[in-house]
């Protein structure tokens, strides 16, 4: 899990540099009409394609590795039922249901973290911050798909909006990036909690 969250965070490390260059290639045409290259244009939609392929892989595995991972931790011995405030079942769904998907794993990882320790309150800084990127690189991800989507008619407009979609490329990739290091920070330290746990039952202990 940690090895592939390495993994999106050098993918999308890559992928911000190649919007970073892309935006300022396609708003240099935006101001210099002419100076429009056909052959950095092609390698551009080359890259795109290889990159959105990539991510989406990498994104879909560490999405499924997380579900697993969270849904396991959550349902397991080691945690106290009494300080748990979600069924085990939404560390599954409530990735999924619309709006909820915004809150609910990160009241489920929450949950983990306070069943597995007594002592712990809730809301921790860093399970807060990873959330928070992860719903903002989201955003971003939507924004950019919009900007490419309304893109004009004109070869201006839609090499302005090619342009405005990159830049918030390079904003999602950021949040990406820090999405992935505070994930593997999120992992690692609700997992050593989860091993900690002195809510093993005797059978489990003996």
């Amino acid at each position: 899990m940690v090895a592939l969250l390495g993994l999106a965070l050098l993918g999308n490390l890559l992928n911000g540099a190649f919007s970073f260059w892309a935006w300022r290639t396609f708003s240099g045409w935006v101001d210099e009409p002419a100076a429009v290259d056909l052959g950095q244009a092609t390698a551009y939609d080359a890259g795109t394609a290889v990159a959105a392929l990539v991510l989406t892989l990498v994104h879909l595995t560490v999405l499924v590795l997380m579900i697993t991972w969270l849904f396991q931790a959550h349902r397991s011995d080691r945690m106290d039922p009494s300080r748990l405030e979600h069924r085990s079942g939404w560390a599954i769904g409530g990735w999924f249901v619309p709006f909820l998907n915004l809150v609910r794993p990160y009241q489920v990882v929450e949950d983990v973290r306070v069943a597995s320790q007594s002592t712990l309150g809730r809301q921790s800084d860093v399970v807060l911050a990873w959330w928070l990127s992860v719903v903002g690189a989201s955003i971003a991800g939507r924004v950019t798909a919009a900007l490419v989507s309304g893109a004009g008619a004109s070869d201006s407009e839609t090499i302005s909006a090619i342009a405005s979609a990159n830049l918030s490329d390079v904003v999602g990739s950021v949040l990406w990036v820090a999405a992935a290091v505070l994930g593997i920070l999120v992992v690692r330290s609700t997992t050593r909690l989860v091993e900690q746990s002195p809510h093993v039952p005797a059978s489990a202990a003996a």
